[in-house]
């Protein structure tokens, strides 16, 4: 099932690496048309850093990219040729959304910025997404998945009880705070102009649309001026509350107990009428000033049972209980994802037919399916005659000449 509610907007997409594409990707899968301009002089890190089908390099071999950038076509040029620059004012002319993941001023440089496209096409909607936003001290500021983590406190706030942070790499502000929000703003940009006739302009700074993700410990340290305590998989609130160790190779499950009728439902669970007794452990905060003894406890009994069999034993009980699960077993063993067919299988000239994840939900009980990601410059040609009707003498002519590369 292919979605026709976007298939008639058109974007110029000029994001790479992470943020940008797994947001323009969330409107190739519904059906919008995605233009990726490329090049070959400056190949998107994604495409170049892996990992890569059967370990064999290529810029047509990385799984990152595939799988963030499904549905799409990619057209090559360099922009920073004047040919190059009005080859990209013709396909903005024949667009609905420009996009951009470029540090402040990047676009500018290059003289594609919002004030020249606007003269180009007055109803334009453009998404700019710098890691500060285009305006303020630290405006000209870099950094991609990784800094933001850590100039926003997600590293912080992920970290273990003891230790240095660990953070969670990229994959917050690359595949979930960033991209969506951008998404929910260029929605809110394309009823905006169906309303009023008129485009619009998206500063996204991915600092700011990052730091919703710890928007309970900012507001805790705004109202109280302390900074909330490292809890790492514990919670300060409720006990047992964590990930325990289980029979296995490397094998977790996480409880969390966030009630009085849980903690007597885990005490049954584990066969402990014994600490379901205990006076000292009627209440939450009993329970989280002895906090180690119960981990102690519920790991001693976690490590008798697979994850999946004290997951289940807990369920039963009425404990919020989960396997912790790795890739391959979501991939290979997850009942859940296969009965609901979440994983797709794609065929590629250079990937084969390889899985990818589907968007988290169904329509009229269907999935969405997923068109197979891009080769470099695969529709270059392909666009500029039917797309921007140049003569394919011409399209020769500018390739020969390197501005299509």
């Amino acid at each position: 099932m292919k979605p026709d509610f976007l298939k008639d907007i058109r974007f110029t997409d000029l994001t790479w690496a992470g943020a940008g594409p797994f947001g323009t990707k969330v409107f190739s899968d519904f059906g919008a048309d995605i233009i990726k301009v490329e090049s070959t002089v400056r190949i998107d890190p994604v495409r170049a850093g892996g990992p890569f089908r059967d370990r064999e390099a290529g810029v047509n071999r990385s799984g990152y990219f595939a799988s963030r950038n499904t549905g799409k076509k990619s057209f090559t040029v360099d922009p920073k040729t004047e040919e190059g620059r009005a080859i990209v004012f013709d396909l903005v002319r024949r667009s609905d959304v420009v996009t951009n993941n470029f540090g402040a001023g990047a676009m500018d440089r290059l003289g594609l910025s919002y004030k020249t496209l606007r003269e180009i096409k007055d109803d334009i909607i453009y998404l700019s997404m710098p890691m500060y936003g285009e305006s303020g001290p630290l405006a000209n500021t870099l950094g991609l998945g990784m800094t933001i983590s850590g100039v926003t406190g997600l590293m912080w706030a992920t970290a273990y009880e003891q230790g240095d942070p660990i953070g969670p790499g990229t994959h917050y502000p690359d595949h979930a705070a960033n991209p969506y929000h951008a998404a929910f703003a260029v929605l809110a940009a394309l009823r905006y102009r169906k309303a009023t006739g008129k485009g619009t302009k998206i500063d996204l700074s991915q600092v700011e649309s990052t730091i919703n993700f710890i928007g309970q410990g900012v507001t805790d340290w705004a109202i109280s001026g302390k900074e909330p305590e490292v809890t790492g998989n514990a919670d300060a609130r409720f006990a047992p509350h964590n990930v325990y160790r289980s029979a296995g190779d490397d094998d977790w499950v996480a409880i969390a107990v966030t009630s009085d009728d849980q903690w007597l439902g885990l005490c049954r669970g584990m066969g402990r009428d014994d600490l379901a007794a205990e006076p000292g452990l009627a209440t939450s905060a009993d329970r989280v000033a002895a906090r180690a003894r119960l981990d102690q406890i519920v790991s001693g009994w976690t490590l008798t049972r697979s994850p999946d069999a004290a997951a289940e034993e807990l369920r039963q009980a009425g404990v919020p209980a989960a396997r912790v699960a790795s890739s391959r077993y979501l991939i290979e063993d997850d009942a859940q994802l296969a009965a609901r067919g979440y994983f797709q299988r794609v065929a590629h000239p250079e990937l084969g037919n390889s899985l990818y994840a589907s968007l988290p939900f169904t329509i009229d009980g269907a999935r969405i399916a997923l068109d197979r990601p891009p080769l470099l410059g695969e529709h270059t040609k392909q666009i500029m005659r039917d797309l921007l009707d140049m003569p394919q003498a011409e399209i020769d002519r500018l390739d020969a000449q390197g501005v299509l590369k």
